[in-house]
């Protein structure tokens, strides 16, 4: 056991995904700052019934309280360009708690979810890529730390929830999310949820099988996201899972946070897999444009082939990091794979892949 902690204490690598990560908090820390903004032009929380769990003294003035949003909405952007950013992350934090504690009544889990995962990631050099100054040279290498305590909070978070849920009678039965779909349909609907689906969800006896996948699926990824053979399934499902549920409740940016988060479990392997593309074909072109776009992560090294590298007649050859090479649905699958946005469609693309023959692609005699 102590052995694996020195390991995490000392494990280094690739600051990349970091860096994306990073982006998608200061996003997210933004757009939390403009919900605030936008309640304190109706009623500020200190003129009105609230429940602090600070002394009384220690709530702001409409002043000081409007000072505070705007310094919360500069520190987001210096998030986001990678400038002072891991003190930014540190401040927007503490700043953010000390509104939590000012008025219990706004309290949420995800926008406490949100300050702690800043928090945890102003340990870690997130400041190393994604910068609009440019990138610190010979710098993308660094701790993985405070990555590693980002990916135990999840855990966390999966466990308690699902634990919760496990324990509560309403919940198990499926009250829950019936109530839920009863009094709150109408928002998946404007959505654009088919109301035929969103009916169809609101029967009981649905309720009632989604209530026990609902705690199954949390109580899996709590376990599943740190496994070899089961963290791309388990990410792929979590993913799915927390989609549906963006499009049937109201989370606020609890589910862009845990997808940003997800990204922390991906091996720091920058480029370890290449995509070769024939540069005289449009569509091996566009195709090497969109992957090197969305590549967020900077898993592929692009290039197009020589003419002896890989059998010719093909668009794009995805080698992966084994060294064996793919085409067809097998290299499609492989981009969803690797690639954020396209991240959903991976579960599908494989099942195809699987039944398909060939799609091998080897060396030119």
């Amino acid at each position: 056991m102590f052995s694996a902690i020195r390991r995490w204490r000392d494990e280094v690598g690739d600051a990349t995904v970091l860096g994306v990560v990073r982006v998608a908090l200061g996003l997210l820390l933004f757009a939390n700052a403009l919900r605030a903004a936008r309640e304190l032009q109706d009623v500020y929380f200190g003129d009105v019934f609230h429940w602090p769990i600070l002394p009384e003294a220690m709530v702001p003035s409409r002043t000081g309280y409007t000072s505070l949003v705007v310094a919360q909405v500069l520190l987001a952007v210096l998030v986001v360009a990678g400038y002072w950013a891991r003190t930014s992350l540190m401040m927007s934090a503490v700043a953010g708690t000390y509104v939590l504690c000012c008025n219990r009544l706004e309290f949420h889990h995800n926008r406490w979810a949100l300050f702690c995962f800043s928090l945890l990631l102003a340990l870690s050099p997130c400041d190393r890529s994604f910068c609009v100054a440019g990138d610190p040279a010979n710098l993308r290498v660094g701790p993985l730390w405070a990555a590693r305590l980002a990916q135990v909070q999840l855990t966390i978070i999966y466990l308690a929830s699902g634990g919760s849920k496990l324990v509560d009678a309403d919940w198990r039965s499926g009250r829950v999310i019936f109530e839920r779909f009863r009094l709150f349909g109408y928002q998946a609907v404007a959505h654009g949820v088919p109301q035929a689906l969103v009916d169809w969800l609101g029967q009981p006896e649905v309720g009632s099988a989604l209530a026990k996948l609902a705690i199954g699926t949390e109580l899996f990824l709590a376990w599943g996201l740190w496994g070899r053979r089961t963290r791309v399934f388990a990410l792929w499902w979590g993913t799915c899972f927390h989609l549906l549920i963006e499009a049937t409740s109201r989370v606020e940016g609890f589910t862009w946070l845990t997808l940003a988060v997800y990204a922390l479990f991906a091996t720091p392997d920058v480029r370890a897999r290449k995509l070769f593309y024939d540069s005289t074909r449009f569509r091996g072109r566009t195709i090497a444009r969109a992957v090197s776009l969305l590549d967020w992560l900077g898993r592929f090294e692009i290039k197009p082939w020589a003419p002896d590298a890989v059998k010719t007649g093909r668009a794009v050859v995805i080698m992966r990091r084994d060294g064996t090479r793919a085409t067809g649905p097998g290299a499609l699958a492989m981009v969803a794979r690797a690639v954020p946005l396209l991240f959903p469609l991976w579960g599908p693309l494989a099942f195809i892949a699987s039944f398909t023959k060939g799609g091998e692609a080897k060396p030119s005699a």
